[in-house]
């Protein structure tokens, strides 16, 4: 099984999380299912995706005790299982800044539009925007200002948006590479 094929189904988990973390700020019902089956199912493909690997690198144990922590830490914390304070958060944070300071600068630097230009433009305009309707969209929901929910729906929205055409651009290279 090629570690392509996971990538849909890991996107798609992905938005599953980030919508039920909008349902849980904004206090919408069903939160707790999508968390848990978002979470779960991210767990799961990652893992599959991380065993079907050929080559190995330090980053990639790295990102799998990342994921696997996640999963784990949100379980626990959902089903009261234990009570460890900042333990899991502590080694999320460590464990993430290391995958920052290695590769995830280079990640978004490394989106390839050799051929379209109008695409590019998108692409950046739509991170951009993403961005500013997420940062500001939590600012304002916390401040309890107007438009809060609004921006910060706006911005998940938008999330979900630049994950399925960054998905959609990587299946049509591999759709590529399949038909040479």
């Amino acid at each position: 099984m090629k570690t392509n094929l996971l990538t849909l189904p890991l996107r798609l988990s992905i938005i599953i999380v980030i919508f039920g973390a909008l349902f849980k700020v904004m206090h919408w019902p069903y939160a707790t299912h999508l968390m848990l089956i978002g979470t779960v199912s991210l767990g799961l493909l990652y893992s599959v995706r991380f065993i079907n690997k050929k080559h190995k690198s330090k980053l990639d144990y790295v990102k799998l005790f990342m994921i696997l922590l996640w999963v784990f830490q949100y379980l626990v914390s959902a089903f009261h299982i234990v009570y460890i304070p900042y333990i899991f958060k502590i080694l999320l944070l460590i464990l993430f800044v290391y995958w920052f300071i290695v590769e995830g600068i280079y990640y978004f630097k490394n989106r390839k539009f050799k051929k379209n230009k109008f695409l590019k433009i998108v692409y950046y305009l739509l991170v951009g925007c993403t961005v500013f309707t997420l940062f500001f969209g939590i600012i304002f929901k916390i401040q309890h200002w107007p438009y809060g929910a609004l921006l910060f729906t706006l911005g998940v929205l938008l999330l979900s948006v630049l994950l399925i055409l960054i998905t959609l651009l990587s299946l049509e290279k591999v759709i590529k590479a399949f038909g040479k």
